[in-house]
């Protein structure tokens, strides 16, 4: 590739407008604490610099004594004694707090101290805790829900947080398991956030109920105004016929499609699995949605109607999905039969809005994997990516002939960028229930009742639990939604559930969801961003002050394998200027 030489006017002529433009953009301000909730257009945007943390119970050497283990003293605790759950720097948010509702009764000491503050903020016990005993925090944000009991209230910090407990031991020396799950967020250096101290600006509070408004209206679009200039392709009832493909919605870029819709009120569930969603975005060859309706909407199969926040079954216009989809170039959203015979619809709807997007709006994907467990196997991996997103949540379907429920017993296990883990503490834990869903340590004040055949929630749930007898046949489907506490990835991410204590031959079958950043050809210096850093640059290599060979094949804008005045417009519009 060669790199002409171009008399310096280029860059008073060319980029120093354009560097003024770029620094002068306003930027985005969003509410730190409730915003992931109502900034709907922003779950599909990478964050960069923002971390998840998970500080559980989980079992430090990789057994199954997923409890009484904490940052302080080291070691599966079975004194009694204060111990120290997390210290952590800010700034942050503690976006969820979980503890099974036995575990919970017995009023384990919840301590949150802030900002280096020698007075805790918080100083309760968890029964209290979760019983709307602490300030404002409260329903919706805190629930019980089939033997466990969570709360998505945002704590936040802005320089430290440092959480206490105290170890229980029964007066006949029993060991009181505790189980529990702080999920936090951690903010770029320098983020302002105000820290919690048990009250709310009148801000604060707007923005509370606000987020609380689309917790209560689960089944309704999150942004119900949107842009006000929103169309819809509508399709009426028809018939896809064997092997072939129905093109719900060919859409030119940029924008976003805001929801879907399909109906299918008398389907079967061979129809279900056969009929396929099939997203495509920019004219790429591989789809980023591939999923049969079934598994992409949990829909048939003896699970309930049930409404989430992004996805359900129960709505007038039929299954629906509202995970934002933007879209840069194109996307083609389809509905393929598999099967052998027709599959009829009654109807389908893709609602879309024109409008240009931010370099860390990224597509949504939806990766399936189906498995039966072998003799050895540990592990059923969810999801493994490389690049930079958000990961969302999944959907995870598992039954066995043998051993009851017993296959909740292991843990969800997720890496970020290959060095942040959150571990957790049991399968049932990561969809915020506990004790086998209420089915032992069997709670019965519950909203479910115990037992619970399903038991659903705007960010997470059973759909449908089932035991013959302790031994017997056992099934859990189950959903949980990465929203307000959603995981930030730059590089990678790995996404594995513990399969080992189901049975040899159970089958394990899940739907993972994530925002993957597309490769952005303006993002010359492959930082994820579209910033004043990618024309410095291009002006480099244009203006030959930068030779390095894989720099130039990115200024390479155009395909022409030169970097030259050719590829000044390309770097401008997909610049978006």
């Amino acid at each position: 590739m060669s790199v002409p030489v171009f008399r310096s006017r280029w860059r008073g002529r060319v980029f120093k407008p354009l560097l003024v433009m770029i620094v002068s953009a306003p930027s985005i301000a969003q509410d730190a604490a409730y915003g992931p909730l109502t900034d709907w257009r922003g779950w599909a945007r990478w964050r960069p610099g923002t971390r998840a943390v998970l500080a559980s119970s989980y079992d430090r050497t990789g057994g199954n004594a997923d409890y009484c283990w904490y940052e302080s003293p080291p070691g599966l605790q079975y004194a009694p004694g204060v111990c120290t759950v997390r210290t952590i720097s800010g700034p942050g948010v503690v976006r969820r707090f979980w503890m099974p509702h036995y575990t919970s009764n017995f009023q384990f000491l919840v301590r949150l101290y802030f900002d280096d503050d020698p007075v805790p903020r918080i100083d309760t016990t968890s029964d209290e805790f979760f019983a709307g005993g602490v300030s404002y925090v409260s329903s919706p944000f805190v629930t019980t829900c089939a033997g466990g009991q969570v709360s998505y209230e945002p704590l936040a910090f802005s320089t430290s947080l440092r959480i206490e407990t105290i170890n229980q031991v029964l007066p006949d020396q029993t060991l009181v398991r505790h189980y529990y799950q702080y999920q936090l967020e951690l903010l770029p250096a320098g983020s302002a956030i105000s820290t919690y101290d048990g009250t709310l600006s009148p801000s604060q509070q707007s923005s509370r109920d606000a987020a609380a408004q689309v917790l209560v209206n689960v089944g309704a679009h999150p942004d119900p105004a949107g842009s006000g200039a929103a169309s819809a392709v509508q399709w009426t009832a028809t018939s896809i016929p064997a092997g072939e493909s129905l093109l719900l919605a060919g859409l030119d870029g940029p924008g976003r499609v805001r929801r879907f819709h399909v109906a299918m009120p008398g389907a079967t569930d061979a129809e279900l699995d056969g009929l396929r969603l099939i997203v495509t975005y920019d004219a790429e060859e591989a789809p980023g949605i591939d999923a049969s309706i079934a598994d992409f909407f949990g829909a048939g199969h003896d699970r309930p109607a049930w409404k989430s926040l992004p996805l359900g079954t129960d709505s007038p216009d039929g299954f629906y999905c509202y995970w934002p989809m933007p879209f840069r170039r194109s996307i083609r959203v389809e509905l393929r039969n598999a099967t052998a015979a027709p599959i009829a619809i009654d109807g389908a709807v893709v609602e879309h809005e024109a409008g240009a997007l931010g370099a860390e709006e990224c597509y949504l994907h939806a990766h399936v994997e189906r498995r039966i467990r072998g003799a050895g196997d540990v592990y059923h991996p969810l999801l493994s990516t490389t690049g930079r997103g958000v990961y969302v949540g999944n959907l995870l379907y598992c039954e066995e002939a043998t051993g009851g429920l017993t296959m909740l017993e292991g843990d969800d296990v997720v890496t970020v960028d290959g060095v942040d883990t959150l571990y957790g503490t049991g399968l049932e834990d990561a969809y915020n229930g506990g004790y086998y869903y209420n089915w032992t340590k069997v709670q019965y004040d519950e909203p479910d009742g115990p037992r619970p055949p399903f038991a659903i929630r705007p960010l997470f749930g059973a759909l449908r639990v089932h035991r013959d007898s302790p031994e017997g046949f056992g099934r859990a489907d189950q959903y949980r939604w990465y929203i307000a506490d959603r995981i930030v990835f730059s590089q990678s991410i790995e996404v594995k559930v513990e399969d080992q204590y189901g049975a040899v031959g159970s089958s394990w079958a899940s739907v993972a969801f994530w925002y993957a950043q597309p490769r952005l050809p303006a993002d010359v210096n492959n930082d994820g961003l579209l910033n004043s850093g990618d024309v410095v640059r291009f002006a480099e290599v244009l203006l030959a002050q930068d030779s390095q060979p894989e720099h130039i094949a990115r200024c390479d804008l155009n395909g022409d394998s030169m970097t030259d005045g050719a590829d000044i417009a390309p770097f401008v519009r997909e610049f978006g200027l």
